[in-house]
């Protein structure tokens, strides 16, 4: 199954599609003054070479260069057994394989006399690499562009929206198999869930498990044996074909309790689907646990996938609120809630202003 799913589906991400996003982050290049832009990638940081490439490494690191004009560079150090599988997966970029990945966007900088350049997060470029290509073009002035490349990320097109939904499906349909009324251990429920997760197509699944809802509200990656008590919740993190998301779910034991899960679910969905753009987010909320009698709102956080991680917290409770977002933009909300003395979490994305 894996295999498959490396492979590129040109219907659910055209080539047109990757090429006006390269374009894109050009233009915003060209407006900062800037003779490229570097993207570093590796298994826990893909998102951001996966958006610009459709590429997503699963066995080591890589750096991808977009300059002002010809095809990227994606140079990495895997061996030259997988360049084709890397170009049938990544097919606008030129690829070269190097045990010095860095050295050899160094030389091609130094060969295009590019000046000024940015990097997506400098601060966490493994300082080998930096040090590679500081070496091959001496004189070259590398500035942080994580502003830049979260600029290109404030609205989703259709191609990445349609991989949301998908990803969104298999969360939903995952969750699914849970029937509280059998369920009776954490590690066999978690195991469940990525395995439908993973039948459904699912590339990655990161399930966690918070056991004891009323005395322990934090989510725990978990496969062993653990009782599940009267009030728990799960957590499902699905990737599709590079795109994230986050889902979820209260369950209830009790008839009583499960009212109040009903009535909590319902009431986020139609708080997911309501996010408007260019106002508070904070505020947002507010309002609309109005609309919900005995909750109160005890933590949220919204995640969008900004930079190279594939949902990073953009917005959370307790900071200054700076989460205004524009139309069409993308993120996922995670909630907590006190609903009549009973704790809740839900989790769900969120396309802003749909």
């Amino acid at each position: 199954m894996r295999r498959g799913l490396m492979l590129r589906d040109e219907s659910e991400l055209p080539k047109a599609v990757l090429a006006q996003r390269i374009e894109t982050a050009r233009s915003a290049m060209r407006r900062d003054g800037l003779d490229g832009i570097i993207l570093y990638t590796n298994l826990v940081q893909p998102s951001a070479v996966t958006y610009l490439t459709g590429f997503t490494p699963y066995w080591s690191d890589g750096l991808l260069l977009v300059t002002r004009t010809g095809a990227p560079v994606f140079a990495t150090a895997l061996s030259k057994r997988v360049a084709g599988w890397i170009s049938s997966t990544n097919p606008l970029s030129e690829i070269i394989n190097s045990p010095k990945p860095g050295g050899a966007i160094g030389a091609r900088l130094a060969a295009d006399g590019c000046k000024r350049v940015a990097v997506l997060e400098l601060d966490r470029l493994p300082g080998g690499l930096y040090d590679e290509i500081i070496d091959a073009a001496p004189g070259l002035e590398l500035t942080d562009g994580s502003a830049l490349f979260a600029s290109l990320r404030q609205k989703i097109d259709g191609a990445e929206r349609g991989m949301i939904a998908r990803a969104d499906a298999i969360a939903l349909s995952a969750l699914a198999q849970v029937d509280p009324d059998i369920a009776k251990d954490a590690g066999a429920a978690a195991g469940l869930v990525e395995k439908e997760a993973r039948l459904q197509g699912a590339e990655e699944a990161y399930i966690a498990v918070a056991a004891d809802l009323a005395a322990d509200a934090r989510m725990i990656r978990m496969s062993a044996p653990r009782p599940l008590a009267d009030l728990f919740a799960l957590r499902a993190s699905i990737a599709y074909k590079g795109s994230w998301v986050r889902r979820t779910r209260t369950f209830a034991k009790n008839p009583m309790r499960r009212a109040a899960v009903v009535r909590a679910d319902t009431w986020f969905e139609h708080l997911a689907s309501s996010i408007s753009p260019g106002q508070s987010l904070e505020a947002q909320i507010a309002r609309c646990v109005e609309e919900l009698p005995g909750a109160r709102v005890m933590s949220w956080m919204a995640e969008s996938p900004i930079g190279s991680y594939p949902l990073q917290s953009i917005a959370a409770s307790g900071r200054a609120d700076h989460s205004n977002f524009g139309e069409g933009g993308f993120l996922v909300l995670s909630l907590q809630l006190k609903l009549d003395a009973m704790p809740w979490l839900g989790a769900a994305p969120v396309f802003v202003g749909s």
